[in-house]
């Protein structure tokens, strides 16, 4: 398995808790972080997760991005994780962040709970509650998964080697791009948005929300970025029927009615791939939802 390295969690364990005995370092995506570790100091245990761009995916410009935004949630005493230290490179020789460990689970790993997603959708409220000005540590964001995007890799191989499932699902998104296209872009809110809000980023106690991990997307939006994106994925995990349970628990929390809605779960399918698998039909239906309501 690939570690930290030890010069960063060296880095960690003397920013965090000097004197902690570590009792486990343990990976928690496939060999590239980042990590959680667990320590006992005065016969506590504690747990924290320790990122780093050396041998991550999520380059030097995500965990800048994701310290700026846990920054903003902290100040606004928003559930999030909560930034322990960030080195530039100087202390570690890359990047490299710690955080505090939210309790719970993913959403996206529990069963169907409508309490559960109308929490979903308050939290979200939260966030996007939070006021701050687009800038580099925090950019525009436009969309879901900035700044690369969401399925580019499998677009280009279902061109590449199409089916008809693929080349059904390619007029499909086409078509929608072109409708969203002929609309102005809504701009007449904007706040801090996640810019990844899946169920596997959004954590959970019970019917509690705790808090969403992987910041990286963040940056200043529609709320809609985030409501599109965790509805689609609430509808891949679950069934249609419950996207609107996030949607209704947003509402209920901001105590007012999303605008644009079909317009940004609209934005949401076009990150998606032609096929999506035994989840196309269902991305199908949600898309062609939001398109019998775009105006």
């Amino acid at each position: 398995m690939v570690d930290p390295g030890a010069a960063s969690l060296s880095w960690a364990i003397d920013a965090w808790m000097p004197s902690a005995a570590v009792v486990s370092v343990r990976d928690l995506h496939e060999g590239q972080g980042p990590w959680l570790i667990e320590v006992i100091s005065d016969c506590t245990l504690h747990r924290a997760v320790l990122r780093t761009a050396g041998t991550s995916a999520k380059g030097d410009e995500y965990l800048q991005i994701e310290a700026a935004a846990l920054t903003q949630a902290e100040r606004a005493a928003v559930d999030a994780p909560r930034l322990i230290a960030i080195d530039d490179g100087r202390q570690t020789g890359v990047i490299t962040s710690l955080q505090t460990a939210l309790t719970g689970d993913t959403v996206a790993a529990q069963p169907r709970n409508d309490d559960r997603l109308l929490a979903v959708g308050g939290h979200l409220a939260e966030v996007h509650r939070i006021a701050v000005d687009p800038g580099p540590a925090l950019p525009q964001r436009l969309r879901p998964l900035e700044p690369g995007g969401g399925y580019t890799a499998e677009k280009r191989a279902s061109a590449e080697n199409p089916t008809r499932r693929s080349r059904d699902g390619t007029r499909l998104l086409a078509a929608a791009a072109q409708q969203l296209a002929s609309l102005p872009r809504s701009h007449s809110i904007r706040g801090l948005v996640h810019g990844d809000a899946w169920l596997g980023n959004i954590m959970a106690a019970g019917t509690r929300v705790t808090g969403l991990i992987d910041w990286g997307c963040a940056g200043v939006g529609h709320p809609g970025i985030d409501l599109g994106h965790a509805r689609l994925s609430a509808a891949f995990t679950y069934g249609i029927k419950a996207a609107d349970a996030i949607l209704d628990g947003w509402e209920q929390a901001a105590g007012r009615a999303a605008d644009a809605m079909p317009y940004w779960d609209t934005v949401a399918a076009l990150e998606t791939a032609p096929d999506m698998g035994a989840g196309t039909d269902t991305r199908d239906e949600f898309l062609q939802r939001a398109l019998a309501k775009l105006h």
